[in-house]
């Protein structure tokens, strides 16, 4: 897949340093893949949760982290929108309501 917003993961990463592993390893792993589906995602990530408007959740770090995404599969493209400790998301998803 290609990516866009890289530079956004880095910063994460360097944000929050005990999810350097989880996000180098999610970064190598989404960079080899070729989803087609929101099947392909579970079956390389299987906590991911898909959220409306073309939205992807993938749990990080062992449930710490939270990474948003939106992914075309039509062109192959995964797009960084977010990362957030899961504490930080259940608060935003509680405030979405």
């Amino acid at each position: 897949m290609d990516l866009v917003g890289e530079d956004s993961l880095k910063k994460f990463a360097k944000k929050y340093q005990n999810a350097r592993p989880a996000l180098d390893r999610w970064l190598k792993l989404t960079k080899a893949a070729e989803w087609k589906s929101f099947q392909d995602v579970k079956a390389t990530f299987p906590a991911t949760d898909y959220i409306p408007q073309n939205q992807y959740c993938f749990d990080i770090g062992g449930n710490n982290y939270r990474l948003l995404t939106s992914i075309s599969f039509q062109l192959g493209v995964v797009t960084i929108q977010d990362f957030m400790t899961h504490a930080e998301y259940s608060k935003r998803k509680l405030n979405s309501r």
